[in-house]
């Protein structure tokens, strides 16, 4: 079938640079006129999904808290991202159980397993409309190595913990991906996705009418240990708490020693989203089959969702760099889709934004309290923040009300960095996305060119 291309069309209407999420849920500023107290139980820095979490737990507990914001509530990663909510971990199981124990592997996997439970929970529990669907996940294989490494891995980890998850190999794939590029996919039943504006405005309803106060535009600048607690010089004035949380993630940015200390622990990782025009039910069906989520085996994936109620597709891509402009990028991250998905060739992007997550360097996420300041934190979460930072600012609350169900495996783990890394890994990225870009296509042209289709 020849789908036409209507990319360079001038008479199209240009691209809105925002976040689709925001024509549902726009930011709101809050308690913008309010002079920042003088002190409270406790500071949270950053209200994404993290912060308010923690905040929101805190507060149903009798702790008087104030959030701190930089910007708008969930005006960064929170209302930036794809929606994705599932139990991902980023290594393989066998790489974890070889690294640490297979215990502790075990320990990993179920907690990812209980974040994506605790945030189905949270939502039918707290009557938050943000569309969430179990609607599975699919992830491709670009080589057969790829494919077997999946199949391997799942059936080691099967042995060990139930998975909801099976392998449908690549003459059995067509009622999953339309392409025949892949060599078999992986199908996670269990997992799904909702709108993260939505989920962040419920969120943030939840957290004020639990009493939490949030202070938007106002940057936490410095902070130092006084009177028995913290004091957070902010542009609003200063506060002083018995506790200091951070909850900054991505924007972990500032010169104060505590936020550089964290900084050197965090690598923002770029990505271009993408929303299309309303499609008819046939074109979402040439690109997504079995509209689940779908993604790929390469590091720098491109992953594409349908977004309902008016039946569009959302495509993510990590590039990494910036484009010239939304325009720039929307066509090139629909280029990219496109290699898989033909049909969305020329399809027309009515939205396209820019935002970061925060990877670590050991690839898990993180918690705990900083030993030297006695700061609380929870940040670098690798991509997972939609389920993750309900679950784990869940724990963290539990951590400091001295709860029993505190007990995680990501608290107080080893938080690494590298030698002469400052937090801007500006000056090597360009490098290794073009190496791991170029390993990626090479292996997955030479295997299509052994095995083209599918038998």
């Amino acid at each position: 079938m020849k789908y036409p291309d209507r990319s360079n069309d001038s008479s199209r209407p240009a691209v809105h640079e925002y976040p689709f999420w925001r024509e549902r849920s726009p930011l709101r500023s809050v308690v913008d006129g309010e002079v920042l107290p003088a002190q409270a139980d406790t500071v949270i820095v950053g209200a994404g999904y993290s912060g308010l979490s923690v905040a929101l737990h805190l507060a149903r507990a009798g702790r008087d808290v104030v959030v701190l914001e930089k910007d708008r509530p969930g005006e960064h990663a929170s209302t930036l991202n794809f929606g994705a909510c599932g139990r991902t971990i980023r290594h393989k199981f066998t790489k974890v159980a070889s690294d640490h124990g297979l215990e502790t592997a075990i320990r990993i996997f179920s907690e990812a397993k209980a974040w994506l439970d605790y945030t189905v929970d949270f939502i039918d529990r707290e009557q938050i409309d943000c569309g969430f669907t179990r609607a599975g996940r699919v992830y491709g294989a670009h080589t057969p190595e790829a494919f077997t490494a999946m199949a391997e891995d799942l059936a080691y980890q099967q042995r060990h913990m139930p998975v909801d998850s099976v392998m449908i190999p690549r003459h059995e794939q067509q009622n999953e991906v339309s392409s025949d590029d892949f060599f078999g996919v992986q199908l996670l039943n269990d997992v799904g996705h909702l709108d993260p504006g939505r989920y962040h405005a419920g969120l943030l309803r939840c957290a004020l009418d639990s009493g939490v106060r949030v202070y938007s535009g106002c940057r936490a600048e410095a902070f130092a240990c006084n009177r028995g607690g913290y004091d957070a010089r902010t542009t609003r004035g200063s506060i002083h708490s018995k506790e200091l949380i951070l909850c900054t993630n991505a924007q972990t940015l500032g010169a104060d020693p505590v936020l550089k200390k964290f900084r050197r622990r965090l690598i923002p990782v770029h990505c271009w989203s993408v929303v299309t025009e309303p499609l008819d039910d046939q074109s979402i069906r040439q690109a997504l089959p079995s509209e689940r989520m779908q993604l790929e085996t390469v590091l720098f994936y491109t992953a594409v969702r349908v977004v309902d109620p008016d039946r569009r597709i959302l495509v993510c891509a990590q590039h990494l760099y910036d484009h010239e402009d939304a325009q720039t990028a929307a066509v090139a991250v629909l280029d990219q889709a496109a290699e898989r998905m033909p049909v969305l060739k020329g399809i027309r992007a009515d939205y396209c934004w820019y935002g970061q997550f925060a990877m670590t360097f050991d690839w898990l996420p993180h918690l705990g309290t900083d030993p030297a300041t006695g700061i609380h934190y929870l940040i670098g979460l690798v991509g997972t923040g939609v389920p993750a930072s309900g679950y784990l600012g869940w724990k963290l609350a539990n951590r400091i009300l001295g709860n029993s169900e505190a007990e995680t495996v990501f608290a107080d783990r080893p938080f690494p960095t590298r030698p002469f890394y400052n937090g801007n890994p500006a000056w090597v990225l360009p490098a290794v996305r073009e190496f791991y870009r170029f390993r990626d296509q090479r292996a997955w042209r030479r295997a299509l060119v052994k095995d083209p289709r599918p038998r």
